[in-house]
This record gives C-alpha cells, sequence and structure tokens, in this order.
C-alpha cells in the first residue's frame, strides 16, 4: 500500500506519465483499512477509502491513470465498473459465472460515500462489485486528485482459483479491455 502511495505521488506530480497497473499479494495475511479509519493503528492504511480489507488469500491491483485515459474513467463510477467488468470477464474465462450488484439490489449500499471505515469491506456491498452466489468477493475503492487517480482493488480468490493462473487471465482481459500494451518495469 505504501508504494501505491508512493507511485501515486509521483504520478501526480510528473510532466506525462503512462498509466499503470500493479498486480500482487501480500507474503502475509493482514488487514488494511480506508484513510479515514480512526481506530486501532495496528492496521495498515490505505491512501484510498473503504472498510477493513482482509489480505491473504486474494489478488490485489492497482490501476494510476489520468481520467482522460480512457473514456470511462472521466467518472467513479464508470472507471469502477469498467474495472469489474474485467474481473468479471477473468471468472467467466476461468469457469465461474459471477455478477455485478446493481444499483436496485437491497444488499448494496446506495451512497457509496458513505461508509463505516471499521466495517468489513466485503460485507456491504457497493453497485458494481462482483459477486459469485449472491457474495461480494471483488470490490475497490478510489482516490482522486487534479493529476489523476489511484484504484485499488481486492478479489477474494475462490477455492480452485490459484493466483498465477488468474494474474494470467486478469492481464489479457485488462489488456484487451483498455486496448493497451504491456511495459514490464521494477517499481520496487
Amino acid at each position: 500500500m505504501d508504494l501505491d502511495r508512493k507511485l501515486f505521488s509521483e504520478f501526480v506530480e510528473g510532466p506525462s506519465a503512462l498509466p499503470l497497473l500493479r498486480v500482487y499479494r501480500v507474503s502475509e495475511p493482514g488487514v488494511t483499512v480506508g484513510y479515514s479509519y480512526r481506530g486501532k493503528k495496528e492496521f495498515c492504511v490505505r491512501p484510498t477509502g473503504g472498510g477493513l480489507v482482509q489480505h491473504g488469500n486474494d489478488f490485489i491491483y492497482s490501476v494510476i491513470a489520468r481520467p482522460d485515459t480512457f473514456p470511462t474513467f472521466r467518472q467513479v463510477r464508470t472507471s469502477y465498473l469498467s474495472f469489474h467488468e474485467v474481473v468479471q470477464e477473468v471468472f467467466q474465462k476461468l469457469g465461474l459465472e459471477t455478477s455485478l450488484f446493481r444499483c436496485d439490489d437491497p444488499k448494496a449500499k446506495r451512497n457509496v460515500r458513505v461508509g463505516d471505515p471499521s466495517k468489513d469491506c466485503f460485507a456491504t456491498p457497493v453497485p458494481t462489485d462482483v459477486a459469485l452466489r449472491g457474495e461480494k468477493i471483488a470490490g475497490g475503492a478510489q482516490k482522486r486528485t487534479r493529476g489523476g487517480f489511484l484504484h485499488q482493488g481486492s478479489i477474494q480468490l475462490p477455492e480452485g482459483i490459484s493466483f498465477g493462473p488468474f494474474k494470467e487471465a486478469f492481464l489479457k482481459a485488462f489488456q484487451q479491455k483498455f486496448d493497451i500494451l504491456w511495459v514490464n518495469g521494477d517499481h520496487s
């Protein structure tokens, strides 16, 4: 999360940076919380919002870009939707049928700006979060400034889906969705 914060800061201060996609997993299980969390200091605080996220067997990704990079990046809701459509496509290619929470779904929180950062993020879906058998398995949060945005997403991998094959399918689906070419870089 600190690396995302650093990369985002460098991105918005830079003159013309390329968009960045970073995928990773944690080496040890842990919990992150959104930037507005004011409870115990034992958690890692994300630069984006949202509630508590348990990390361990999840696939984590970050996107740093300017809103004019791609048409759906201009608004928060449409960028969330486009990222979650990628996730949904990956699960479909891996043989799992997922859905997106809709605005009229009684489980989905209607006002995405209001939330208790001490609550489990995956217990409180918002519209366009990804669901498997009615339960949220993918969500995200964003930080936006005039210079760009940082989107951080977590995908709880279901039993039988491992990180490597999911990563390969994710990168391919992301590339197709946004019509991009990959440039590998070391950002450690």
